[in-house]
């Protein structure tokens, strides 16, 4: 019964902190130190945006994979060749640990105050209730 609270809490701490993340921009210089990378925005000089699901990048250039809006079951990705001097800002998701720390933090606060409070806790020895409370066994 007492854990029955604590696994629903260990869930939502799962869930909210696979969801602690945030878009970083990169400084120019770092656009191909990385040769591939995922969930990538770039904005052109031009004003269009793209997200890409990842991108290949090269020295001087890069090709990104977007999804394409299209009938069907199946998602469909368009490549779409960029050279450098064409990006005006790119950004990559990526976890914020800070953010990821304190959800999780506050999730493990919370389990162990609900375990330390719980009622039924009892401190005598296993004799006066018998290893299943005060109700007998079955």
């Amino acid at each position: 019964m007492i854990f029955r609270p604590l696994r629903r809490m260990a869930a939502l701490a799962c869930l909210s902190a696979c969801g602690c993340s945030a878009m970083r921009e990169l400084p120019r210089d770092q656009y191909a130190s990385v040769p591939e990378r995922r969930a990538v925005t770039v904005e052109t000089r031009s004003g269009e945006r793209h997200e890409f699901e990842r991108v290949h990048a090269g020295t001087d250039s890069l090709v990104g994979w977007e999804r394409r809006d299209v009938e069907g079951s199946f998602d469909e990705l368009q490549s779409v060749p960029l050279s450098f001097d064409e990006v005006a800002r790119m950004s990559v998701r990526s976890v914020d640990w800070y953010k990821t720390g304190l959800v999780g933090g506050l999730a493990l606060a919370a389990a162990l105050a609900v375990v330390l409070t719980a009622p039924g806790r009892t401190t005598g020895s296993a004799g006066e209730n018998g290893p299943c409370g005060p109700r007998p066994c079955p």
